[in-house]
């Protein structure tokens, strides 16, 4: 996976972090064609345990190796990043925002992403 490629290659000079926030397609929601055929089927957490297990499946389904963290039950870090339903940032060790990825799947850019660790990290 070309995340895991990235993380790999630049993890020794930058921190990264999965940040699992709300379901993005809950099976008492929204649900997707895509869940449904992979047979993915989670509610959406109520409690923050239950966005572990879900969180965990996800980084495990995913097969992602950087280390992943959990938005609070509340949707505080979705809310202020506008990450939903899935995002690429850097953030500056100021806090800044130094890239935003666009919206994924369909915008989903690791390349860009990548150039912007690389800026970074030079």
């Amino acid at each position: 996976m070309r995340l895991n490629e990235i993380y790999e290659a630049n993890k020794d000079n930058i921190k990264f972090f999965l940040i699992y926030i709300r379901e993005a397609h809950p099976s008492d929601g929204w649900q997707t064609l895509q869940n449904l055929e992979a047979e993915i089927f989670y509610k959406a957490p109520k409690t923050s345990d239950e966005r572990a297990d879900i969180g965990n499946a996800c980084q495990i389904g995913l097969d992602l190796k950087y280390p992943i963290l959990l938005d609070n039950i509340d949707d505080e870090v979705e809310r202020n990043y506008v990450a939903a339903p899935i995002r690429l940032f850097v953030i500056n060790p100021d806090g800044t925002i130094a890239y935003a990825g666009k919206e994924g799947p369909h915008l989903f850019d690791p390349d860009g992403w990548e150039e912007a660790i690389k800026q970074q990290t030079t």
